[in-house]
């Protein structure tokens, strides 16, 4: 997820159409204790502001929607693919859902669970575009996927890609593992790593 300041000098015409084709976004979070038990206040206070801000700014919508699974011992959806602009409400009972998550035990999660978010993920897009009419809130057919983690972002990078390689990616325009280190000092970003190009379908429509 990411935002952009107006750059000074563009004409407004040009930042609304890159605002417009801003992807729907897929956010998985990696809840699994013992990491979550640290970072979940730090989290959710993160994504409750980012929210609230990109809920309420005026002008074209910076993310049209937003769709967020939590990933422990299960993969739960806490919100189906849902529209960010004028939505603060349900999007703040989704992080209020999140901060819920049991935060003790010692069980990381399987590597194939977030797999299948990935994948529950990009089905449900399908399913919302078969029903968007025309004009709706969004005009990209392919969404963005992040996974957020406490796990190397190389070694989550290489198990979707091999976990995702029999997967119609069509839908899908970039998917994203972003590390957060144990003590939160300083977020990475995991290393550019050649994708096969089901997975980085960014470009292709």
């Amino acid at each position: 997820m990411s935002f952009r300041n107006k750059p000074r000098g563009l004409p407004a015409a040009c930042c609304s159409s890159s605002f417009s084709r801003q992807p729907p976004r897929i956010l998985v979070v990696d809840t699994a204790p013992p990491w979550w038990w640290e970072a979940s206040y730090s989290v959710c206070e993160a994504l409750d502001r980012f929210l609230t801000l990109a809920s309420s700014l005026d002008g074209p919508c910076r993310l049209p929607l937003l769709s967020l699974y939590a990933v422990s011992s299960q993969t739960e959806c806490l919100l189906p693919f849902a529209q960010v602009k004028g939505n603060l409400q349900r999007l703040r009972s989704c992080v209020e859902e999140l901060r819920s998550v049991p935060r003790e035990g010692c069980m990381g999660a399987r590597d194939s669970l977030f797999q299948e978010a990935v994948q529950d993920g990009l089905l449900q897009f399908k399913q919302y575009l078969r029903h968007v009419t025309v004009g709706g809130p969004i005009s990209s057919s392919s969404a963005e996927v992040t996974v957020l983690t406490s796990r190397p972002g190389y070694s989550m990078v290489k198990q979707l890609e091999a976990g995702l390689k029999d997967t119609d990616l069509v839908s899908l325009r970039r998917l994203v593992v972003v590390c957060l280190a144990k003590d939160h000092s300083a977020p990475c970003r995991s290393p550019e790593t050649p994708q096969p190009a089901g997975l980085d379908a960014e470009g292709r429509g």
